[in-house]
């Protein structure tokens, strides 16, 4: 049985819990993936190398994931300039349910649909709001799970460190 668990600033109880942080991936990187966008068209990891990517892992019903997609949408704004790439994937939910989230919250960034989990389960997400960071090469570098505000900015630096030394990063 594949269950999630809401990864957010509460735990059971309402009691606080640590904010979510950034950790190392550990684990080996798992095969790239193709999945269909909000409109039905194949999206291919591979098409986002070169950039550093952010493969969001949320879902419509979970309160955390959508404050995220807003702070997602604030940090694709301020980095607009430099190779930065948000890759939103949907876990289980009806295409339609997340067309019409969007066409309420637009996002100029990917929106991609994991219908059968496939990619979570590969990629080890077990909770929700859940990112892991991939460096311009694809290779996984960090994972957060839990929200985050991503327009923060320690979390801008943070991001900044993994382009590769010498490159333009836009320079912000």
């Amino acid at each position: 049985m594949f269950l999630f668990a809401l990864a957010s600033g509460a735990a059971a109880g309402g009691a606080p819990t640590a904010p979510a942080t950034f950790q190392s991936w550990n684990s080996s990187a798992p095969s790239s993936f193709t999945l269909d966008d909000l409109h039905g068209q194949p999206r291919d990891l591979q098409a986002f190398k070169g950039k550093v990517v952010l493969l969001h892992f949320f879902a419509t019903w979970c309160e955390p994931c959508v404050a995220e997609i807003a702070s997602l949408q604030r940090l694709t704004s301020i980095m607009r300039d430099q190779p930065l790439a948000v890759v939103a994937i949907d876990v289980a939910e009806i295409d339609l349910k997340v067309r019409a989230f969007f066409e309420k919250n637009p996002a100029d960034f990917a929106v991609l649909l994991d219908r059968d989990r496939a990619i979570a389960r590969s990629w080890k997400i077990s909770a929700l709001p859940s990112t892991v960071i991939l460096d311009p090469g694809l290779s996984p570098r960090l994972f957060v799970e839990g929200d985050l505000d991503w327009s923060r900015p320690d979390i801008i630096t943070t991001l900044k460190t993994l382009y590769p030394a010498g490159a333009d990063a836009g320079g912000k």
